[in-house]
């Protein structure tokens, strides 16, 4: 037996490793994808960057080659001849006409495709003064430009350039690639939000295998326990010695009868479990005094609590305790509440039950001084199957399901159920329940 209860642990923890491992292997995997597509999209956006550089460097220099054979026309030489007649000093606009120019860069973008918003200038490298160009006081992004055109050829004096510049460089390049680029982002988030969730599905899972595997072993010891001493009470009633003494049949008979009661007890709260899981579960609404049915609960841990040194205390301060409720699975509600605050308070126990009233509510509170329950683990206590970790308290047994059962018997009775609790000085369980008939009106 210890053999294969060490066997299964060490499988359970290959498996556990196992998981581990494929998650960080996919993560890896998932991680490296996303950068290659980032650094293809980069790649291209680089690309598409470096073809529209190339392709205004080829724009500019055919208009710069057109200026140049203009300058080497007969006619327009003697057009320049003309001129310096007129004036001693000929400047750059004297062999480059704007018109013509701004008509020459309108015409060669357009036949490279580059449809996008862009200014020009003609300035003086030494100066900075422009002297022709659409450049609507963008001088400085214009000097800073990178495409830089040398204008010497045309206009050796002075040191002319012709600067250009695109304000949505960036957005034109994207524009060209958007569909690759919105493609890319679509798959990339799809396959990121695809991983999460099967990562957070595997977990789930594998809690969900631990929860249920911890509830068969603890379905598995309570049910062992009464099976055997019923069936060790039988034996000794079969005995000769112990049938010819009436007091002895008696006593083990009532062995029998109890751990029979509790066998009885644990099937049938398992079936209600599974009655509410199914949907099932129906409730029978009659006039209650939750006064006398919350002594009734008491009472019946009288011998518990003398035997275990439990102080339960009373304080039953609601006004207005009649209500319209399933008596039953109340009653059940109660218990279980009492009974989680006796096992989870290991050291001379004080258990407190009140009632108080709001405006329109009964409130029931448990309230016990045991080994209260951790902030991490209160969103999931009322969770089926969930049971606390109890570090070294290994004599707690359960199933994990009443707080379950407890918090849906509640909601069907339109009313809720919340906890108060500190990691080592108790907890309170505070149950909601409406006044008035006209809240119970569905429950049927």
């Amino acid at each position: 037996m210890f053999y294969f209860w060490k066997t299964k642990t060490l499988a359970y923890k290959v498996k556990r490793r196992t998981i581990k491992l494929l998650i960080l292997v996919s993560s890896i995997a998932l991680a490296g994808i996303i950068f290659s597509q980032f650094y293809w999209v980069k790649q291209a956006i680089n690309l598409r960057q470096e073809q529209f550089d190339n392709s205004v460097r080829i724009a500019a220099k055919s208009v710069i080659n057109q200026l140049l054979d203009q300058k080497n026309d007969t006619v327009y030489q003697e057009h320049i001849r003309m001129i310096s007649c007129k004036k001693m000093d000929l400047c750059i606009t004297d062999f480059i006409n704007p018109v013509l120019l701004d008509s020459l860069l309108q015409e060669e973008l357009g036949c490279m495709n580059l449809n996008s918003d862009y200014f020009y200038g003609v300035y003086s490298q030494k100066s900075k003064n422009f002297v022709a160009g659409s450049y609507k006081g963008l001088k400085t992004e214009i000097i800073n430009s990178r495409f830089k055109f040398s204008l010497s050829s045309v206009y050796k004096h002075g040191n002319y350039q012709l600067g250009i510049f695109f304000p949505n460089t960036t957005n034109l390049v994207i524009r060209n690639i958007k569909a690759m680029v919105l493609f890319s982002a679509i798959f990339t988030i799809v396959l990121l939000t695809s991983f999460i969730i099967v990562i957070h599905t595997i977990l789930k899972q594998k809690r969900l295998s631990e929860i249920k595997t911890d509830f068969i072993n603890n379905l598995t010891h309570e049910f062992k326990t009464p099976i055997a001493t019923t069936s060790l009470a039988a034996e000794m009633l079969l005995k000769e010695d112990v049938m010819e003494n009436p007091s002895r049949v008696y006593k083990y008979a009532n062995v029998v009868l109890d751990e029979s009661k509790r066998l009885e007890s644990q099937v049938e709260h398992i079936l209600q479990i599974a009655s509410v899981e199914k949907g099932d579960l129906k409730l029978k609404p009659g006039k209650t005094n939750i006064h006398d049915l919350l002594e009734g609960v008491v009472d019946s841990f009288e011998l518990r609590a003398n035997k275990n040194n439990v102080k339960l205390t009373t304080y039953f301060n609601a006004t207005h305790f009649l209500l319209n409720i399933d008596k039953m699975h109340i009653t059940n509600v109660v218990y279980n509440l009492i009974d989680n605050a006796i096992k989870y308070s290991p050291e001379n126990p004080e258990i407190i039950v009140a009632t108080r009233n709001t405006r329109k509510e009964i409130v029931i509170s448990v309230s016990d001084n045991g080994i209260g329950i951790s902030r991490e683990f209160q969103k999931d206590i009322f969770k089926n199957l969930f049971r606390v970790p109890t570090g070294n308290l290994h004599d707690v047994r359960g199933f994990g399901l009443g707080l379950y059962y407890s918090k849906e018997v509640v909601e069907r009775c339109r009313g809720h159920i919340r906890l108060k609790s500190e990691f080592g000085k108790g907890s309170t369980f505070e149950v909601y329940l409406p006044l008035g008939n006209s809240s119970q009106s569905n429950l049927l």
